[in-house]
């Protein structure tokens, strides 16, 4: 008797030292719950490994917003967006501009789930009509108030991230 007492006792204690240094990564929704802001576009230098500003994407302006149960609203803009008036470029050349503008503004809802360190967004609405039903995966990671999402996506052969930081 006292064998088996003193084997599961020493059982339980090596179970408990080989997880004390494992580190635990627990994902909830709750955590992204909130108004989160834009503050930049990286790209990934494929020599260095290092992250630096996307020069295409300076001053974008964005929010994304989480209800903290698996919905997800984004939308990203150009720098200059909320200056553009349609009223005063009516012409060939101003309807040509606010056909970039719109190709480069991106709304979408959608409903997302999270596993490990990897989100998805199933897009339910979209200023995109092809993009309603797709699947986006998106590596993220959490350091303090700041949620860096990286899509598993290329944007013209380079890998980018986006620096979110959480509103208070």
């Amino acid at each position: 008797m006292k064998i088996i007492k003193l084997l599961s006792t020493a059982i339980l204690i090596s179970i408990s030292l080989t997880s004390v240094g494992q580190k635990k990564v627990t994902n909830t929704n709750t955590q992204f719950k909130g108004l989160w802001i834009l503050d930049k576009y990286e790209t990934r230098d494929t020599v260095s490994g290092k992250w630096s500003n996307e020069p295409n994407r300076m001053g974008y302006v964005g929010y994304i917003l989480f209800d903290g149960i698996g919905h997800v609203a984004i939308q990203i803009t150009p720098a200059d967006y909320h200056e553009f008036d349609i009223n005063k470029k009516g012409d060939s050349t101003g309807m040509k501009v606010a056909e970039k503008y719109h190709s480069n503004n991106l709304i979408y809802f959608a409903d997302y789930k999270v596993d490990g360190n990897t989100m998805e967004h199933k897009v339910i609405s979209s200023t995109n009509p092809e993009s309603i039903g797709a699947i986006l995966m998106r590596d993220f990671e959490i350091i303090g108030k700041t949620l860096f999402l990286t899509p598993r996506n290329k944007l013209n052969g380079s890998k980018i991230r986006m620096k979110w930081v959480k509103v208070p």
